[in-house]
């Protein structure tokens, strides 16, 4: 079953924060500058959050991982600037 998860991050290093914010785009959109949303198929989960480990300083930097339910995405609202949807619904950003 698909998840649907929010990332939102504070990377202090250019360096680190760009390839966090690469390895993110192979799993899904990027809705703010620091923020993504991840469309995840069962056990790419802990794929994300062993390759956000890999990447990031514990000391200097923090990532915060939000999987949604399916009734809580079926819930959401966008305010604002209409974004595009894929085919899967999820919010292609202005990014």
């Amino acid at each position: 079953m698909a998840v649907t998860v929010i990332v939102a991050y504070d990377v202090a290093s250019n360096t680190r924060r760009a390839r966090l914010a690469t390895a993110l785009e192979g799993w899904g959109y990027r809705l703010q500058e620091s923020v993504f949303q991840l469309r995840l198929a069962e056990g790419e989960l802990e794929q994300v959050r062993a390759r956000v480990k890999e990447l990031i300083d514990d000391v200097d930097d923090v990532v915060h991982l939000y999987p949604l339910c399916s009734a809580c995405v079926g819930r959401c609202e966008v305010h604002g600037t209409a974004p595009s949807l894929d085919d899967a619904g999820l919010y292609r950003g202005v990014w």
